[in-house]
């Protein structure tokens, strides 16, 4: 862990003017990182394997893929903070010059504690606004299809303003502190002054963030449907409850397109899955590279004697 500089209070943050340009010109920071490093594609793709046994659960058995994804969904929230640590670090140095699986292994000890810290800190957050948002959203949903729930305009209203509210509060909160990580990681700094740093960084930098978050979510939207293509084509259970439906007369479009999903065999659950890890792998690998070039070009000019 280097060694942190102390901090001259007398010191005035000051933060690169980049305009709205530095969330492209990070794009070939990237790719010139990635050339030199294409292990960074394979760390993630080893880590997209983690998803694997719960995928091919959900096919032998709906019931067994709900306890084996639950499983590894409990064991992935203590991973996530190492790989994260590890990946950002070796994005970090893959942009100077070369990186290994050493940096992964020493980057992603060195800041666990923290990363773990904020991602636990983080996942509260998102249960009680999603708890929160979920309550008044079904209050909502049965007072419009008249369950016998009566509300009122005014009832409706308010809470329609609450899951509004609430939607909105979890998209500020994503987006500020989505370079608690980074900044933790390139800045070794601590938890809490991980997320002031990544704050203050998004609060100088609004029009290039919000450029960078547009590029990351429409990798997301590919990422997540190619995620999800896969899980239905590795879910028979989803083909039978869609032909029972559709069998029973309701000609619901959603049940017809499910009945219709073709039946893919070993063979094709295999290459599935290979297609799963090697997307999951690329579009992975380049968003640590892109995401670490982003920051590296946003974060104070003086971060080692800068205050968060």
């Amino acid at each position: 862990m280097r060694e942190r500089r102390p901090v001259n209070p007398t010191f005035f943050v000051r933060y690169r003017d980049v305009g709205g340009m530095a969330a492209l010109q990070s794009i070939g920071t990237a790719a010139g990182s990635l050339r030199r490093n294409p292990i960074l594609f394979v760390v993630a793709m080893a880590f997209s394997l983690v998803q694997l046994p719960s995928l091919f659960a959900q096919a032998v058995a709906p019931l067994v893929g709900g306890i084996v994804s639950l499983v590894f969904s409990g064991v992935t929230i203590f991973v996530i903070p190492f790989f994260l640590g590890g990946v950002l670090g070796m994005a970090n140095e893959a942009i100077d010059g070369r990186t290994s699986l050493g940096t992964l292994v020493s980057e992603g000890k060195s800041h666990y504690v923290s990363l773990l810290v904020v991602y636990f800190g983080l996942l509260v957050v998102n249960l009680v606004l999603s708890f929160v948002g979920g309550l008044a959203a079904v209050f909502v949903g049965l007072a419009v299809l008249g369950s016998g729930i009566e509300l009122g305009t005014v009832g409706l209203a308010i809470l329609a303003i609450v899951v509004l509210a609430v939607v909105l509060t979890y998209l500020a909160v994503a987006f500020v502190v989505q370079f608690f990580g980074h900044a933790i990681v390139i800045d070794d700094l601590g938890a809490v002054d991980g997320i002031k740093r990544s704050v203050a960084c998004v609060r100088n930098n609004l029009v290039s963030v919000f450029g960078y978050s547009v590029i990351v979510g429409l990798g997301g939207l590919v990422a997540g449907a190619f995620g999800g293509v896969a899980s239905l084509l590795l879910t028979p259970s989803l083909r039978h409850q869609g032909t029972a439906v559709a069998g029973a007369g309701s000609g619901a479009p959603a049940a017809s397109a499910f009945s219709s999903l073709p039946a893919i065999g070993v063979v094709g659950m295999v290459a599935v899955a290979v297609g799963l890890v090697l997307v999951s792998g690329l579009i992975g690998g380049f968003f640590a590279a892109y995401s670490t070039a982003f920051y590296r070009s946003i974060r104070p000019t003086n971060p080692e004697t800068a205050t968060p």
